[in-house]
């Protein structure tokens, strides 16, 4: 049984996907470095692509109403497919690589397990044995799994906050209310590294934790513990979060007041924390890493936080108050979105609690909590320098903020007599498109790192990869490297593994090329040396800062200038990477950063 207005949403998104997908796979593949990938396709693209998952999110929630209305599968499976679309973009456009730094060098480590036949010194492995043992079944490059085994793990998130909703919730109307919210793209992050897989995880093993719960038998049990005990070990922070995530829940059982919903004894807190401190206190690394944080927590030691990196560039740059609210909005926009309606759902809760119209259980109080925690707790990451950046607890928090933001609404929606104000009603419809279109709309336009964040796209082309690789093979290892916008030893990495010795270790050259002291380049040095330049580095002050011509360190007349500059020669071009080899000057002098 179908309401006609939930079915013509879910044809819609059908429609619109169609048009998304017929658009994504016609265009010809990328054959340069693309700054964004978003100017890549035309606007009608995401248009089409946020219409989709916009409609298919309607069409859920126009089933709520009608208790045998099934077209919200539809609508759901709508916005799984856009999902999928946008995730595999990187691989349509003919990207060599997606990420390029971390994901780089763990596709060096994926070569190490390759060269060696052992894991040495590896605190990740399940990814890049998981890597490797795909690659060798399909016959597939290395590099083609790593830009693709990220969508799978996406994938299974999708579909695990769709199955652990559905198992927090009895009441259909609830699971329908959430379902819009925590199958959108809010944080998924394309690029194989081992925190993000884990982050993609969690929901499954939170899925399987409620289910051991609430069927307490051998085998969905053993299949729990499992998944957590092989999840710890994808990535010591995502353990640890995970254990907060579990002291959360305990912690909850023990508040006054909470509906204790399928609780069954069990072990799984001592579980986690003895399969982590087995694994990860076997790595001095880790133990060090933890070290330098308790130090810095407690004022031993002093570490840069992130937020004064941030207050530098502000004092230095000045920037304008449009421009510091469009980086907000699209680096930290879900975040304040979710963040904020899930505490405003934490306020009408206690109020309807109250009023005894409600009731916590403890899964809820879980998810209160997880959002709560790391919320503040990415708070403090970027108040204190703790080894990592911010956006990590966040990642954890949206995942509590995404389920409660739809609680939202169904508890506003169940708990209101409509018939009193019709405007009331119209209010509420209003507030719910709104709020949908904006989550639906800053999950995709924040998916892929662009200008409008003040970031660049993490393309990594096959010139540079060709590029890099002839100076490994032709270039004087005597000679130090330059290098702007691209890390020789990442691409050394992902082309050599990580148990080799690095020929080069790239340096930054002095800022302008010091043309405002010298007239040439190699006037600065006292040995000849070679200068890496890639099509990105042309062209990213222009592009991502194009108002803040003052604080560019290279400027389009700095690069038109290296080219007639006669100690400074072209060895090597590709079109996306220049190498150019700099011979000393007649006036050497030494230039600031560039010894």
């Amino acid at each position: 049984m179908y309401t006609k207005t939930s079915r013509t949403l879910a044809l819609c998104a059908f429609t619109l996907l169609l048009v998304g997908i017929g658009i994504a796979t016609t265009m010809p593949a990328a054959g340069q470095y693309e700054i964004s990938l978003y100017s890549a396709y035309p606007a009608v693209f995401w248009v089409a692509i946020i219409g989709a998952q916009f409609a298919g999110c309607l069409a859920i929630l126009g089933s709520v109403r009608t208790s045998g209305d099934r077209a919200w599968m539809f609508g759901l499976s709508a916005v799984l497919l856009s999902n999928l679309l946008l995730l595999l973009l990187p691989y349509l456009r003919g990207y060599e690589m997606y990420g390029r730094t971390d994901s780089m060098t763990h596709v060096g480590f994926i070569l190490d397990i390759v060269n060696t036949g052992v894991v040495e010194d590896n605190i990740y492995p399940p990814t890049h044995l998981l890597s490797m043992v795909v690659a060798d079944a399909t016959s597939a490059e290395v590099t083609t799994i790593v830009l693709l085994l990220p969508v799978v793990f996406w994938s299974v998130y999708f579909v695990s906050m769709s199955y652990l909703l559905i198992s927090l919730f009895d009441e259909r109307s609830q699971i329908l209310f959430g379902l819009p919210f925590v199958i959108l793209p809010v944080h998924a992050s394309l690029g194989l590294r081992p925190f993000d897989v884990g982050v993609a995880l969690v929901p499954l093993t939170l899925y399987l934790f409620i289910k051991s719960q609430r069927h307490a038998t051998p085998p969905v049990r053993a299949v729990f513990v499992v998944t957590l005990a092989a999840f710890i070990l994808y990535h010591p922070l995502t353990a640890l979060f995970a254990i907060g995530i579990m002291a959360v829940y305990l912690l909850g059982r023990y508040a006054p007041q909470i509906t204790d919903r399928y609780a069954t004894p069990t072990n799984f807190f001592s579980l986690a924390a003895a399969v982590m401190i087995a694994w990860y206190s076997n790595f001095v690394g880790v133990i060090l890493r933890f070290n330098r944080v308790y130090n810095r927590v407690f004022g031993v030691s002093d570490g840069s936080a992130p937020i004064g990196a941030y207050t530098e560039t502000i004092n230095e740059t000045s920037p304008a108050l449009v421009d510091i609210l469009a980086v907000i909005t699209f680096q930290y926009g879900i975040e304040l979105v979710l963040f904020g309606l899930g505490f405003v759902f934490v306020g009408v809760a206690l109020w309807l609690s109250y009023r005894r119209e409600y009731a916590l259980d403890t899964y809820t109080l879980m998810f209160i909590g997880t959002l709560a925690v790391f919320s503040f707790g990415g708070l403090a990451f970027l108040l204190i320098d703790l080894e990592v950046t911010h956006d990590r607890p966040f990642k954890i928090a949206k995942i509590g903020g995404a389920i409660l933001t739809g609680q939202l609404f169904y508890l506003v929606w169940r708990h209101t007599d409509w018939s009193i104000s019709r405007p009331a009603g119209t209010g509420y419809g209003l507030s719910l498109i709104v709020v949908l279109l904006l989550v639906v709309s800053l999950a995709t336009f924040s998916l892929f790192p662009a200008p409008q964040s003040s970031t660049k796209n993490q393309q990594v082309t096959e010139m540079e990869v060709e590029g890099t690789e002839w100076l490994t093979v032709y270039g004087d290892s005597s000679q130090e490297l330059m290098q702007f916008d691209i890390l020789y030893f990442r691409f050394y990495d992902a082309q050599y593994g990580r148990n080799t010795t690095k020929p080069f270790n790239g340096v930054s050259p002095p800022p302008r090329f010091n043309y405002t002291e010298s007239e040439y380049l190699g006037d600065n040095f006292q040995n000849e040396r070679y200068l890496t330049i890639t099509r990105l580095g042309r062209e990213f002050y222009p592009t991502v800062h194009p108002d803040y011509r003052a604080n560019w360190r290279y400027t389009p007349e700095n690069f038109e200038r290296l080219e007639k500059d006669t100690t400074v020669d072209r060895v090597y071009d590709s079109g996306d990477y220049d190498q150019y080899l700099v011979r000393t000057g007649e006036n050497t002098t030494v230039a600031s950063g560039g010894v």
